[in-house]
């Protein structure tokens, strides 16, 4: 989806109330769910014919354009023709933008540019630099789908020099398209550098909603630098977030991404899967870029498995499909949208009709079934459920009682430094110890919560904790993964001790080793997980004996896992820490 930022929103609902309307909403555009398209629909059916109905029928095409791109069309069209019959010239640049996104994600390019054009010539009338950046967003983004790249970083770097200059706080949004133009110009170093500035500072921020997007954005820079594992990370992530969000177009470009790494690791199986997955949803013929690549790759894949018949199949369709990217005439199918629109809501309200009919047998059959079902499951989880009900009872009172003691005694120090500044040294020992504690016992909660009992939850978050850690010394990470890791299961002991193990090996590479690059390989092989952390920093001789708790933690963890554990250090090459254990 194109980039546009929550903090202009809010400074142009400020400084242009009529246009700033509809923009203020653009921040959960295509990601809005079902229900909400649904409430704005019945809203339009009150409203009168004037400029108030113009904002309403472009932010109807903005909320439905990661999921119903052909009826973000619609209404976007609506809106042009309305806001121009009452001569409303904010209305017409914003239904101008909405169908610029609206004909890009469709796959109608001249149409796209056609109206860019047009909204670039409206905002340059206003003389606003926030229209402006509007404006070239909407061309940026058109031109990468074309695979112009060149022209596409043109349009970026003029947005980013007006953001620069007027917004500097709203850098991170222009970034993601930046990633994603590089990535096209297959330039992985300057791909990766903006997608992890652009990630870290929406974490920093907490703009939510927009992980839908930065996710397979990341997933592409990190398979760009042929850090395949981090990237099927980043890829996996998004999905379950961009479905909560009905975000479809962010899905398959995650599903895409997912199919290109496996092409990449020699695993045409997956590879044709996820591709596969593409085609099966319901929106994709809306989003004809991402059938193009799915096509594509399943086409190369099928000829690599000596399979002609699949092979045709899949290169006709990626023929037809890019054919139709540029055909005119798809402008003409676009007028008969009002009546397939009227005609899906018919469909609708027969089959919700028959539901109703059919509700009360399927509740019988599902009650019976169910009842069964339950009186099994029932005799088998009972000792699992209060085995788990006795871990979150802990987690609970961890987190409320010991972490509220801890945050109580951290803001007591700080109080009592005031009033006895004599005491200042140990009041700073006492608040150190404390937040030290907290954030010991929040690993420990973490350990113990049953919903982190899936592998997939470890090694996402030992991924961000070395992320973080490393970041701040600036030292480069390779962080990996074997395929089969994620179905692994861990004991809650086991989690907390090779996490643990973890954070103090990384946490020893960050601040001793002085290294520029670290690389992390957790795998599995004969029921046994190995994890080898390896830095090419300054090293240490294994022979001498050092204060401080770092070695000795790493050995009591080990022997906690019965595991084999092996430190292998070089002066001025650095050190390599492998530890290696059997799970059931």
């Amino acid at each position: 989806m194109c980039i546009l930022l929550l903090h202009l929103y809010m400074n142009i609902a400020k400084s242009n109330t009529g246009f700033g309307f509809i923009f203020l909403l653009f921040y959960a555009a295509g990601y809005a769910q079902n229900s909400e398209t649904d409430s704005l629909k019945k809203l339009l059916q009150t409203q009168k014919q004037d400029t108030n109905k113009v904002n309403l029928l472009s932010e109807i095409s903005f909320v439905s354009l990661a999921s119903l791109p052909d009826t973000a069309v619609l209404y976007a069209q609506q809106a042009l023709r309305l806001a121009e019959n009452l001569r409303y010239q904010p209305g017409v640049l914003n239904a101008a933008l909405s169908l610029t996104d609206a004909y890009t994600t469709t796959g109608n390019y001249p149409m796209a540019i056609d109206f860019g054009f047009k909204a670039l010539a409206l905002a340059k009338e206003t003389n606003l630099p926030l229209n402006m950046i509007w404006a070239n967003a909407r061309l940026a983004q058109c031109y990468y789908y074309l695979d112009d790249y060149s022209t596409s970083l043109q349009y970026d770097r003029n947005i980013f020099t007006i953001v620069d200059n007027s917004f500097p706080d709203s850098i991170a949004f222009i970034c993601t398209d930046l990633s994603r133009v590089f990535d096209g110009m297959n330039q992985p170093d300057s791909a990766l550098l903006y997608a992890q500035k652009s990630f870290k500072q929406i974490k920093a921020w907490h703009y939510e909603g927009w992980y839908t997007v930065i996710y397979p954005v990341l997933g592409n820079a990190f398979a760009g630098m042929g850090l395949y594992d981090s990237a099927l990370i980043y890829y996996r992530t998004g999905i379950p977030v961009a479905v909560k969000n009905n975000a479809t177009t962010d899905i398959i470009d995650s599903y895409n991404g997912i199919a290109k790494v496996y092409k990449a690791k020699a695993n045409p199986d997956s590879a044709i899967w996820y591709a596969n997955k593409v085609f099966a949803e319901k929106t994709a013929i809306s989003y004809p870029i991402g059938l193009l690549k799915a096509a594509n790759l399943l086409a190369e894949m099928y000829e690599l498995k000596k399979n002609p018949d699949s092979t045709l199949k899949y290169l006709r369709q990626a023929i037809s499909i890019k054919d139709s990217l540029f055909n005119h005439n798809k402008t003409v199918a676009i007028q008969n949208l009002v009546y397939k629109e009227q005609e899906k809501q018919q469909a609708i309200t027969a089959s919700r009709l028959k539901l109703q009919n059919q509700f009360w047998l399927f509740l019988l059959l599902a009650g019976a079934v169910a009842a069964v079902t339950i009186a099994v499951i029932i005799l088998k989880n009972k000792r699992q459920q209060q085995l788990q009900d006795m871990r979150n009872s802990i987690a609970d009172d961890l987190h409320d009682d010991i972490g509220s003691t801890l945050s109580s005694i951290s803001i007591m120090s700080e109080l009592a430094k005031n009033k006895s500044p004599e005491a200042a040294s140990l009041l700073n020992s006492i608040g150190e110890s404390a937040l030290s504690i907290q954030e010991n016992m929040s690993d420990i909660v973490w350990a113990v919560n049953p919903k982190n009992d899936r592998f997939e939850n470890i090694v996402q978050r030992m991924n961000q904790f070395a992320s973080e850690m490393l970041d701040t010394n600036n030292t480069q990470l390779d962080f990996s993964t074997s395929p089969d890791l994620m179905a692994s299961k861990l004991t809650m002991e086991q989690r907390k001790n090779l996490y643990l193990f973890f954070k103090e090996a990384v946490n020893n590479a960050a601040k001793y080793a002085h290294a520029k690059n670290v690389w992390i390989n957790i795998g599995k092989k004969e029921h046994h997980i190995k994890m080898i952390i390896r830095d090419n920093g300054k090293g240490f001789d294994t022979s001498q004996q050092y204060d401080g708790n770092g070695m000795s933690s790493l050995r009591k963890r080990a022997a906690d896992l019965n595991a084999s554990l092996k430190i292998r250090s070089i002066i001025n090459e650095g050190t390599e820490v492998q530890i290696s254990f059997k799970i059931t």
